[in-house]
């Protein structure tokens, strides 16, 4: 239920490809899992054998969406980064990253290697 704006988000706000109806903003929610209408008619077992609680209804907010991707990227750069800072302090070659990092060792080291 991530949220810049304080209206709860649906679970599938950020999975356009499993719910591409996803309306965004969620109206219910069961046992922490909030789901907006369109995704709740959908749900087959999330949930079950829990008392759906409704939330206040709010207009959904693409751009707050759009906002809390961006800060989720830049915590996965800074968490990416600081990863590979560990690595290399363990004494991880440059050719192990660059293989979890689906790269060459020339590419891993000169993006992870400060100037």
């Amino acid at each position: 239920m991530t949220t810049t704006t304080g209206a709860a988000r649906c679970i599938y706000a950020l999975r356009p490809a499993d719910r591409p109806g996803c309306q965004l903003t969620a109206n219910v929610t069961y046992g922490g899992i909030a789901l907006c209408l369109a995704c709740d008619a959908q749900r087959s077992t999330l949930g079950k054998g829990q008392a759906g609680r409704r939330l206040p209804g709010t207009e959904p907010d693409p751009i707050a969406l759009l906002a809390d991707a961006r800060l989720h990227l830049i915590d996965a750069h800074e968490q990416l980064q600081a990863a590979v800072i560990r690595a290399r302090q363990h004494h991880t070659t440059w050719a192990a990253i660059a293989r979890v990092l689906g790269t060459t060792r020339q590419a891993a080291q000169q993006r992870f290697t400060r100037p």
